[in-house]
C-alpha cells in the first residue's frame, strides 16, 4: 500500500510541524491520542511510519511494545518524540528506530525525516505494485455496487479510493476492468486500512483462477515495461514540440510514480498538497481530493533531494473527489529539461525500491 504515518500526540504544536513535513514528503498522516484508542488504531491498520509523542513511561513503553507485537506494524519505522537523553535510550530499548527531541519544530523534523525518507518509503512488499486510475464497483454489507477508483494493484492487494464510508473491518467484493484488457475480473478482499479521505487498502482472499490469471498477465507487462525504461537515455528523448495537441499527449509514454507535490491554482498562492501519481513528457495526473475545473491554469513544484520541478500547465480532465490530469506548458527548452529531469529521477527511485530476483 501507499506509504502512510500515525502520529500518537496530544501536542498540537508536534502534530502541526510533523503533519506539514510528512505531507510535503508525500506521504498522508491520520492523528490520535495514546492509550485505547491508538491502540486499536495499531491493530487495525498498516502504517509505514508511527511517532510516539506519550509523556507517560509506563503508556509509552506499552505503546511501543504494541507495536511491534502487532501483526500489522511490527515493521514499521517507529519515531519517539522524546524530551532528554535518558529517555531517549529507554525509547530505542522498547523498539524505536529514531527519536526527535522536545521541542519539535518544522526545520528540525524535515531534517531528520528527510534523513530517515529511504526508510519510510522502503518497499517491503514481495510483488511490485502498480499505479492505475480505473473505475471499480464495490460491495460489502448494506452496500451494493458502490462506485470506486483503483489506485494501485499487485498480485496481493489494491488500494482504492471510494465515496463511501468504509467500515474499520470486513470484506469487500471488487468488480473491475484493468486498461488494456476486456476482461472483468472480480474478486474479494480484507480492509487492512483506511483513512479520512476515502482511500483504503485491500488485501486479497478470494481470486477465482482465471482472475489472478488475468491480473497477472497485466501486472507483468506493465512491470516489464517500467524495467525496460529505466535503461533509457532519458536525456536523449526529444524536447515536444509545441504544437503537440492535448490528444497526442494523451498517448505519449507515462511513467507511474508517487511524487509530494504544492499544486496552485493561477492567482492564488495557497498551496494544495497532493501527489502526482504518473508523468509524461507533456502533462501528469494529480491526485486531490477537490480537483480544479477543466481549463483551470496551474503551477506545479515537486521538491526532491537536490531538484526542484516547476512547471506551469492547464487541467484537461476532472475526476470529482479523485484528482485531475494537467498538461504542461513547456514554451522552452529549459522547462522542457525540468521535465526530462523529473522523469528520470522517477526511474531512479523505481529502480532503487524496485526487489532483487533471486
Amino acid at each position: 500500500m501507499s506509504s502512510r504515518a500515525l502520529l500518537l500526540s496530544a501536542d498540537t504544536s508536534v502534530l502541526t510541524a510533523l503533519a506539514g513535513v510528512f505531507s510535503e514528503m508525500g506521504i498522508p498522516v491520520e492523528a490520535c491520542g495514546a492509550g485505547p484508542e491508538a491502540a486499536a488504531q495499531i491493530a487495525a491498520q498498516a502504517f509505514s511510519v508511527i511517532v510516539t509523542d506519550i509523556p507517560d513511561p509506563a503508556l509509552a513503553e506499552r505503546t511501543l511494545r504494541g507495536i511491534r507485537q502487532s501483526q500489522l506494524n511490527k515493521e514499521s519505522l517507529v519515531i519517539g518524540v522524546v524530551d532528554a537523553q535518558a529517555s531517549a535510550r529507554n525509547t530505542f530499548a522498547h523498539g524505536a528506530n529514531l527519536v526527535l527531541y522536545h521541542p519539535i519544530s518544522a526545520e528540525r523534523a524535515r531534517a531528520s525525516l528527510r534523513a530517515a525518507s529511504d526508510l519510510i518509503k522502503r518497499e517491503k512488499r514481495r510483488h511490485p505494485r502498480v499505479a492505475v486510475h480505473a473505475p471499480a464497483d464495490i460491495s460489502y454489507p448494506a452496500v451494493e455496487s458502490a462506485p470506486a477508483i483503483l489506485l494501485d494493484v499487485s498480485e496481493e492487494g489494491l488500494a482504492f479510493q471510494s465515496q463511501q464510508r468504509l467500515p474499520a473491518k470486513g470484506k469487500v467484493y471488487f468488480r473491475f476492468t484493468l486498461p488494456g484488457q476486456e476482461r472483468c475480473i472480480q474478486l474479494s478482499g480484507d480492509i487492512m486500512w483506511r483513512d479520512s479521505s476515502g482511500r483504503a487498502g485491500i488485501h486479497f482472499v478470494d481470486v477465482p483462477k482465471t482472475a489472478r490469471g488475468v491480473l497477472k498477465l497485466w501486472l507483468d507487462e506493465k512491470v516489464s515495461t517500467q524495467q525496460g525504461k529505466v535503461k533509457m537515455d532519458l536525456a536523449k528523448i526529444p524536447a515536444p514540440q509545441l504544437t503537440v495537441s492535448a490528444a497526442d499527449r494523451r498517448i505519449e509514454s507515462r511513467h507511474a510514480c508517487n511524487l509530494g507535490a504544492e499544486v496552485y491554482q493561477a492567482g492564488n498562492s495557497v498551496p494544495n498538497r497532493s501527489n502526482l501519481t504518473d508523468i509524461s513528457a507533456g502533462g501528469c495526473y494529480v491526485e486531490l481530493s477537490s480537483p480544479f475545473r477543466t481549463g483551470t491554469p496551474v503551477e506545479i513544484i515537486v521538491r526532491t533531494r537536490g531538484f526542484k520541478f516547476r512547471s506551469r500547465g492547464i487541467v484537461t480532465v476532472v475526476h470529482p473527489g479523485f484528482g485531475m490530469g494537467v498538461a504542461f506548458d513547456v514554451h522552452s527548452a529549459e522547462q522542457s529539461a525540468q521535465v526530462q529531469e523529473l522523469i528520470k529521477l522517477v526511474h531512479q527511485y523505481r529502480s532503487a525500491e524496485a526487489p532483487v530476483r533471486r
